[in-house]
């Protein structure tokens, strides 16, 4: 299993904005995951009561009664080996070498679970829009899955170097509109790359790639990476965490987000004592 990333895996994620890292957790650990993931969703959103520590966010976007999907917010608040994860050695320096930050604290994580058959698609997007409570956009994020995810399970999709062409949600909403009408989710229509971003690229026709993620391998993304999966219509379920980290230069902007209760600074003020819910993961370039 690797141990560090290489340079050239950073050249190439600073090319397409994603990467697959290979296998750097034992299938052991992953295992141990995935118990603490049924444990927690066992328990349920009202099973954390008296005092006892559980997720931000613990609710249910769809499904049925009998298999619902869960959405949970920072379930490392829930659980020692999830917190144990967040703070992977492996994880937090690859981040920093992408990113060139020596300090990168947590944001927060974020369980995504598709069930087998009737796991929905998820939206062409960008995750930095979705987040203004921070800014600058600079973020990455490391996405770990439980199950292998591939293809016929709903893996995810991402345009390679889409995270060079700025915040396009606007664009990607209307992807969103016309894949719910029917098209094919691998379809989008030309885009005309701002210049700023890309004078040479003019207007294009975007081409997805599919990630495939194999149990223990782990997948970064940038921010600004354009992603999405389709449904998942396999027999197997597509269970993931993924981890947003943000970087020393991340100031808290006062805009609304779910997680804007738990910051303890002032708009306009550094998020590097906005409190015990965006823990350090590396500082001074060394893991923590």
């Amino acid at each position: 299993m690797q141990q560090r990333i290489t340079g050239a895996q950073v050249e190439q994620f600073n090319t397409d904005g994603f990467l697959n890292a290979g296998k750097v957790l034992a299938d052991k650990f992953v295992d141990g995951l995935s118990a603490e993931l049924d444990r927690v969703i066992a328990k349920g959103p009202d099973g954390f009561k008296g005092g006892e520590r559980g997720p931000v966010s613990f609710t249910s976007i769809g499904g049925d009664r009998e298999r619902p999907v869960w959405q949970i917010v920072d379930i490392w608040m829930a659980s020692p080996l999830f917190e144990e994860l967040i703070h992977h050695s492996f994880i937090s320096t690859a981040i920093g070498e992408m990113t060139g930050s020596r300090d990168l604290q947590i944001w927060h994580d974020q369980v995504q679970y598709k069930p087998p058959r009737h796991g929905g698609s998820t939206a062409w997007h960008q995750d930095a829009p979705y987040w203004p409570a921070i800014e600058p956009m600079t973020e990455v994020s490391a996405w770990i899955p439980f199950d292998d995810a591939e293809v016929e399970n709903g893996c995810m999709w991402m345009v390679p170097g889409s995270h060079r062409w700025g915040d396009q949600i606007d664009y990607l909403h209307r992807q969103r509109d016309q894949h719910k009408a029917g098209k094919d989710f691998r379809e989008l229509d030309p885009f005309t790359v701002p210049e700023e971003y890309g004078a040479a690229l003019g207007t294009i026709v975007p081409k997805p790639v599919a990630c495939p993620v194999k149990k223990g391998e782990i997948h970064f993304h940038h921010a600004l990476t354009w992603h999405g999966s389709p449904h998942n219509h396999s027999d197997r379920p597509r269970r993931a965490l993924a981890i947003h980290l943000m970087t020393s230069q991340a100031v808290f902007t006062g805009r609304k987000h779910l997680m804007v209760k738990h910051i303890q600074v002032q708009p306009g003020e550094n998020m590097g004592t906005a409190g015990p819910a965006f823990p350090f993961v590396l500082k001074d370039g060394v893991p923590c």
